[in-house]
């Protein structure tokens, strides 16, 4: 994730008592480490692993990933926390349906592990994907609406780089993805699209807030917009901005799915994005 040597020095200041380490991973080592077999771990005993982690019950937000892989290869119980907010109960659940249709490998995500043993959600009484045994309510909702002002305001000063515009009255935010790291077009096309798409839905002032992924300078693409950090969760907007956008609009992600932060949502088509760029 780019940046990602920032956002911790950054959460450290905010509360240095809240942690007790910030830990940046590279996920291609921690996948080396997870393909070895257990004949290669007895053979070198005293070889110090790349990662390891302290002794006790783990929560972690996406089990889709080297970490998650990792949690499974030591038969670590954990707990799966909401990836997205509301995540639970979007009735389009298609990779969970997929991989309980067709596994493939050692591994389970998505809370379907024999080492996942709770699943929280927004609401477990809606949430039709586990069984009551393994779910659990947390509501992100109520904690992130419980936050007083000065909360909010410690929460923006990790993630806002620089103060926001004080006049933002009719601000549309516009959240691209990158569809060249999808292997799905190259960069002066994904470029062609987005300022098309901007130049049909987007208004000023201007807001860009995309993907951790993403490593598009839009600085370049849309030099008078408020470039918010790729870093930033979702849920900050939803919750610790002192003002809601106009519009919101991205190009074929779900990030909108739960998104509270905007009076109208648009989501536009990838194929009607691409026609837009031929006009």
């Amino acid at each position: 994730m780019p940046e990602a040597e920032t956002l911790r020095a950054k959460l450290l200041d905010a509360a240095p008592d809240l942690w007790d380490a910030v830990l940046i991973v590279d996920e291609e080592k921690l996948d080396a480490q997870n393909s070895e077999s257990d004949f290669y771990r007895l053979r070198h005993p005293f070889r110090k692993p790349y990662f390891t982690l302290p002794k006790g019950h783990v929560y972690i937000s996406n089990d889709w990933s080297a970490l998650g892989r990792y949690l499974q290869r030591e038969r670590r119980v954990y707990t799966l926390c909401e990836d997205t907010f509301g995540g639970t109960l979007d009735p389009d659940q298609h990779l969970l349906d997929e991989q309980r249709a067709n596994p493939r490998g050692p591994y389970r995500y998505w809370g379907d592990s024999p080492c996942c043993r709770t699943v929280e959600s927004e609401d477990a009484a809606r949430c039709s994907i586990f069984g009551v045994d393994k779910l659990v309510t947390v509501s992100k909702a109520q904690l992130l609406e419980s936050l007083t002002e000065e909360e909010k305001a410690i929460i923006r000063r990790v993630f806002l780089a620089v103060p926001l515009p004080e006049h933002v009255q009719g601000a549309c935010l516009l959240l691209p993805r990158s569809f060249v790291l999808d292997g799905l077009m190259d960069q002066p096309t994904q470029d062609a699209m987005f300022a098309a798409v901007a130049k049909k839905y987007c208004t000023e002032p201007l807001f860009i807030k995309t993907h951790p992924r993403d490593t598009t300078d839009y600085s370049k693409l849309f030099p008078t917009a408020v470039i918010l950090p790729r870093t930033m969760p979702s849920e900050v907007l939803n919750f610790c901005l002192p003002f809601k956008f106009q519009r919101a609009v991205t190009v074929q992600s779900w990030v909108l799915r739960g998104f509270t932060a905007a009076e109208e949502k648009v989501f536009v088509g990838l194929e009607e994005a691409e026609k837009l760029v031929q006009g």
